[in-house]
């Protein structure tokens, strides 16, 4: 590999891997949109001093948004062009203090005035009912600042070296950043789920190692376009002096010549705007002293395992927070209906009491059917006891102007509960999309269950038979028995079950006549 380690070739390699994963422009426009729609919300409902203060504010906005459309043009001219090494590095600073202006403009508290100006809407209007959607955005620009924060601080020598708890880090920025990315670039359909997470202490330039890590992500969130549903699972385990990072996907997987152009050396980055995400990952890991190696199967997925040293007696250096988490961003709204709550401070809906409300699969159906969305479908959330009971039921269809997500349908339990959606296919046949739970703990808080009986084993065995008894209720409450189906983590799940994993999708029948644990 070449070796850009000094001199105007290096840094120009830095700008082109740090644009590269920027990824702004789809958040940025969807800031822009919702401060359109919020405006829009403003003279529908009468709220003519608030509008014109934030119609100011969305003048603002929109005229930063076209310095960084200008600036994009010019570094994209100078790369695809061949131009000297001067010029693409000239363009390409200028784009990065463009997206820098455009961020710092939208995180600063005093601007858009989003809480204060929400409060004058009622709860039905869409700029209140897609804050969620928004706030995601948010987070993703929040991750955009910090990496701009630290690339500048990197590139004049102020910050170097770190020592950190990798479990930390990934837990921290997979649920304040990349959670947001895999959500919003994939219609929700993509789950990231936190597998057995080691403390291991690393050292070396972490925000590096962030980046390196969301590289992969990205990758993983990209190859699952298009799919019905789709799961990145993300682990690091202690393996004797070296600490193994983890990121699997159930994407189309790759043929081995892939893999070995991934793993190819590269002998020049002129030109280029493509594969310069793997070629930071190779270099990023190469930084730390480590190995990556790349397993895939063509339609069944990828893994790739990144293989660091570790230091078994260290402590982590306490971490400086961003700019962007000074000013308590991150967190959730404090507006009354806004804010996501926690297990452990919440109470079920009460049990149905007449065999109406208890009919699950026709509610869900008639979501479907009443939905006015350009493509219908409804979404919920269910949990069914061992005892074959539904004891949590949440549902509501796609609106016209609304992209709901489970978070909006159900911010207490949307982590601990079995998901749902029902949508068309290609056909314009409804098809059923069933969820895993999203977090393994708020699960087991839900199940109540003790907690020296919980594992990751536990976990496989109890929603294996949630996904079954779920599919039996449906059915038995009105659901068409040969309605297509597709599971996230079928093949962990339903490791033992041929006739689900030979074809995807299979009927509600199917999975339903799936035999229980009785465990």
């Amino acid at each position: 590999m070449v070796d850009y380690a000094e001199g105007i070739k290096r840094d120009v390699a830095e700008i082109k891997f740090l644009i590269h994963d920027l990824r702004v422009k789809w958040f940025f426009n969807e800031v822009i949109h919702y401060h359109v729609t919020l405006d829009t919300d403003l003279e529908i409902h009468g709220v003519e001093q608030a509008q014109a203060l934030h119609g100011a504010d969305l003048d603002e906005l929109k005229d930063k948004a076209r310095e960084v459309r200008k600036r994009h043009r010019e570094y994209s001219s100078a790369v695809e062009n061949f131009s000297p090494d001067k010029t693409v590095l000239r363009t390409g600073r200028a784009l990065i203090q463009a997206i820098a202006d455009m961020c710092e403009l939208i995180l600063n508290p005093l601007w858009g005035r989003i809480d204060r100006v929400l409060a004058f809407l009622p709860p039905d209007s869409r700029s209140v009912r897609t804050r969620s959607h928004y706030r995601n955005c948010i987070r993703w620009i929040c991750g955009v600042s910090s990496r701009l924060e630290h690339f500048r601080a990197e590139q004049g020598g102020e910050e170097i070296n770190e020592e950190f708890d990798i479990a930390e880090d990934l837990q921290e920025f997979t649920r304040n950043v990349a959670y947001g990315y895999a959500v919003e670039r994939s219609a929700a359909r993509v789950e990231l789920r936190l597998d057995r997470l080691d403390r291991a202490i690393l050292s070396g330039r972490r925000h590096r190692f962030r980046r390196m890590f969301f590289s992969l992500i990205m990758n993983a969130v990209d190859a699952m376009a298009g799919r019905k549903v789709g799961m990145i699972n993300i682990s690091d385990v202690v393996e004797g002096d070296r600490v193994a990072l983890r990121v699997a996907d159930n994407a189309s997987g790759m043929p081995p010549e892939k893999i070995e152009q991934l793993l190819a050396d590269k002998e020049s980055l002129d030109g280029e705007l493509h594969s310069l995400g793997f070629v930071f990952v190779r270099q990023t890991v190469a930084e730390f002293g480590g190995t990556i190696e790349v397993e895939s199967e063509v339609g069944k997925g990828t893994t790739i395992t990144v293989r660091l040293p570790h230091l078994p007696d260290a402590t982590p250096t306490p971490r400086k927070p961003s700019e962007c988490e000074k000013l308590d961003l991150l967190q959730e709204s404090s507006e009354p209906g806004l804010r996501l709550q926690r297990a452990g401070a919440r109470e079920r809906p009460p049990r149905p009491d007449t065999e109406e409300d208890a009919a699950w699969g026709k509610m869900i159906l008639a979501d479907y059917r009443t939905s006015d969305a350009p493509h219908p479908g409804c979404i919920f959330a269910i949990g069914v006891t061992e005892e074959g009971e539904v004891d949590y039921f949440t549902h509501r269809p796609y609106e016209r102007l609304w992209n709901i997500t489970h978070e909006d349908l159900s911010p207490m339990f949307f982590e601990a509960t079995v998901r749902g959606r029902l949508e068309q296919d290609e056909e314009g046949q409804p098809v059923l999309i069933l969820k895993a739970p999203l977090n393994m703990r708020e699960f087991f808080e839900f199940k109540e269950l003790p907690e020296e009986e919980r594992s990751a084993e536990a976990y496989v065995r109890m929603v294996h038979d949630e996904f079954i008894r779920v599919a039996r209720k449906l059915m038995a409450s009105g659901m068409e028995a040969a309605t297509d189906v597709y599971v996230t983590d079928v093949p962990k799940l339903f490791s033992g079950h041929p006739e689900l994993l030979e074809k995807e999708p299979f009927s509600l029948e199917v999975l339903a006549r799936q035999k229980l644990t009785g465990k």
